[in-house]
C-alpha cells in the first residue's frame, strides 16, 4: 500500500492464545506513544462457555470476537496512530477454520461466519475508498511467538481457570492445534497475501521485563519500518 502524507501509523499484533501480545502491545504502544487497542475478554459472555461447551457456542464466540475487532479496526484506521493487541485476519485464517476442522463448528456455520467476515473485510476497504478510514491495511503486523512449551507455561502462569488444561485432554490438543497453525501456515499465508511486513518478537529470547530486550524489540520494529514502510514515524514522509 502506498501511503500518503499524514495518513499515520498502524501496528498490529498475533498470536496465539497465551503468547503475550497484549503485554507486549502495551510496549509498543507506550514507545510510540499511540493508543492501545485491546481485545475483549473481560465482559465476553461467551468466552468462558465456550471452553466448558465449544461445539454449543463457537460460532457465537467467533461472531462475538469478529464484531468486536470490526468496531476496533475502524476505530484504530479512522484514527492516525493505533496499535491493534490482535488482528482481523486471524480471526478467518486461524480461529475460525480450526473450529470448523475439529467440529466444533458446522460447515452451515463456517460458511456463514466466512461470508460476514468478507463482507466486513469488504466494508473496511469501501470506507478506505471513500477516505472515512487513512488505512485499509496494517503498516506492520508483530508476530509474538515462540516454543509450545513456553506458550503453555504462561497459560498456566495466567491463570484464567477456564484455560486450564488439567482434566481438560481435549483443550490440550485444541493449543496444539491452534499452535501448529501459527507455526506451520499463519505467516506463511499472510506474507502470500501481501498484508503487510511482519516482525517477529521470539517469547523465549525475548523478556519484556528487560529493558535491553525490550530496547532490542522496538528497535527490529522501526528498523522494519523504515526498511519496507519507508518511515518510522509518519511525519517523515511530509
Amino acid at each position: 500500500m502506498n501511503h500518503g502524507k499524514g495518513e499515520g501509523k498502524l501496528i498490529t499484533l498475533a498470536g496465539t492464545i497465551g503468547a503475550g501480545k497484549t503485554e507486549w502491545g502495551k510496549v509498543i504502544a507506550r514507545h510510540f506513544e499511540v493508543e492501545l487497542l485491546e481485545e475483549k475478554v473481560d465482559g465476553n459472555p461467551f468466552l468462558a462457555k465456550y471452553y466448558e461447551d465449544p461445539e454449543r457456542y463457537s460460532f457465537h464466540l467467533q461472531v462475538f470476537f469478529l464484531n468486536h475487532r470490526f468496531k476496533a479496526i475502524k476505530k484504530a484506521m479512522a484514527h492516525p496512530n493505533s496499535v491493534l493487541d490482535r488482528s482481523i485476519y486471524e480471526d478467518a485464517m486461524i480461529f475460525a477454520r480450526l473450529q470448523y476442522e475439529n467440529g466444533s463448528m458446522d460447515e452451515a456455520e463456517y460458511e456463514t461466519y466466512l461470508d460476514l467476515h468478507e463482507n466486513m473485510m469488504e466494508e473496511l476497504n469501501d470506507l478506505y475508498k471513500q477516505q472515512v478510514l487513512f488505512k485499509k491495511s496494517p503498516d506492520l503486523m508483530v508476530m509474538v511467538h515462540g516454543s509450545f512449551d513456553e506458550v503453555m507455561k504462561r497459560i498456566k502462569r495466567r491463570g484464567r481457570d477456564f484455560e486450564q488444561i488439567e482434566g481438560n485432554p481435549g483443550l490440550y490438543k485444541y493449543y496444539q492445534d491452534l499452535y501448529n497453525l501459527y507455526e506451520n501456515e499463519f505467516i506463511t499465508e499472510y506474507k502470500n497475501k501481501e498484508i503487510s511486513p511482519v516482525y517477529v518478537i521470539d517469547i523465549d529470547k525475548m523478556d519484556l521485563f528487560n529493558p535491553e530486550d525490550v530496547e532490542a524489540v522496538v528497535k527490529g520494529i522501526e528498523e522494519t519500518l523504515k526498511r519496507d514502510r519507508g518511515f518510522i514515524h509518519p511525519e517523515e514522509l511530509e
